[in-house]
């Protein structure tokens, strides 16, 4: 069975003021097919709907990008989401295959902005790791941590996949974010 949260419901449990939670959902959901402000139906969020109100008020809130901005984030990382299993209602069923994601543990999103001084606006692209493990060693009498990964380029050029300016980039802990989310709704 599916459930459905209320407004109040998700801002008591993921303690979000209730009208910034209103705010964040009539801009990163598309207008309630029930009705608007005066139909009388208070608008009711699937997991998946809350999620993408949650991480797109992340987006705005700790990460400071504008609500175009964190719009276009959405966007171009709803496909990878999807087939990466972070939405819950849209799980990839019949998957046989084993690939190297399978052991991923948990996963960063590298997020670059690339102005267009033409426009007068930004595009975005995204490096993706994905951890395998990440364990400490010993290394010239220093005790260090080796991390093994994965990762996963959207919306990128050749170019920014060797010349990565670390400054330009905000890192997304998605998996935390999700795990956080989850837990918070139990």
């Amino acid at each position: 069975m599916i459930k459905f949260y209320t407004n109040r419901e998700l801002s008591q449990k993921l303690k979000i003021n209730l009208a910034r939670w209103k705010r964040w959902s009539r801009e990163f959901l598309p207008p309630d097919p029930l009705g608007g402000m005066q139909s009388g139906y208070a608008r009711q969020y699937s997991i998946d709907n809350a999620f993408t109100v949650y991480l797109g008020g992340h987006l705005v809130g700790e990460l400071k990008y504008t609500i175009p901005e964190a719009k276009k984030i959405l966007e171009d990382l709803k496909k990878w989401l999807k087939d990466n299993d972070f939405f819950i209602n849209t799980k990839n069923a019949g998957k046989t295959v084993k690939d190297a994601k399978d052991f991923v543990k948990e996963y960063i999103i590298f997020i670059l902005r690339e102005n267009d001084l033409k426009n007068n606006s930004s595009s975005f692209s995204y490096r993706i790791r994905g951890i395998i493990n990440n364990i400490p060693v010993d290394y010239n009498e220093y005790r260090v941590r080796e991390e093994r990964y994965i990762e996963e380029y959207v919306r990128i050029d050749e170019r920014n996949k060797i010349n990565n300016n670390i400054e330009a980039e905000k890192m997304l802990k998605i998996t935390m974010i999700h795990r956080y989310f989850k837990f918070c709704l139990n």
